[in-house]
């Protein structure tokens, strides 16, 4: 398993790797209009795109024998404070160790860059990113609404010291 930064040329990757593992994870968690929508919208490829071209703004791809496993993004708030705005692993990638390499290289990529606080948002009713958070020392603030699609949802917002 290795994992790098991305560049330019996995702007296709990313897409699709966005689209079907935010699928895989939140499918019947909403409508399917509202899905799509968010879908269409979050992993367009100009968007993700200007994501990727963004100046403090960083993705890591995880990768095994059979290719991408997961990804992350990094997107830096302030000096001081980065947010990990996205945290996503292929299904056939959980359990196999993949989603904490990934955890350890988006962290130590963010203290490298000096950064002394992250955050994160994670989705209320979902124990299981909930839990993999809280072992790696991230503890809730406070709450935010999430949009999918038109359905507000409501994430919990993750902190931590690097």
């Amino acid at each position: 398993m290795q994992t790098r930064v991305a560049v330019a040329g996995d702007l296709e990757l990313l897409v699709d790797l966005g689209r079907s593992t935010f699928f895989e994870t939140f499918e019947g968690t909403c409508t399917d209009q509202d899905m799509q929508l968010f879908l269409d919208t979050s992993y367009h490829p100009k968007k993700v795109a200007s994501e990727l071209a963004g100046e403090h703004s960083t993705f890591l791809i995880i990768e095994d024998s059979e290719g991408p496993a997961g990804y992350s993004r990094l997107l830096g708030e302030s000096a001081q404070r980065v947010e990990l705005v996205r945290f996503y692993m292929d299904k056939r990638a959980i359990g196999t160790g993949a989603a904490h390499k990934l955890m350890q290289h988006s962290l130590d990529l963010a203290s490298e860059r000096g950064y002394s606080e992250i955050c994160l948002g994670v989705w209320e009713k979902n124990f299981r990113a909930q839990r993999f958070y809280e072992k790696w020392g991230f503890a809730k603030t406070c709450e935010k609404v999430f949009m999918v699609g038109a359905d507000p949802q409501v994430d919990w917002q993750y902190e931590r010291r690097l």
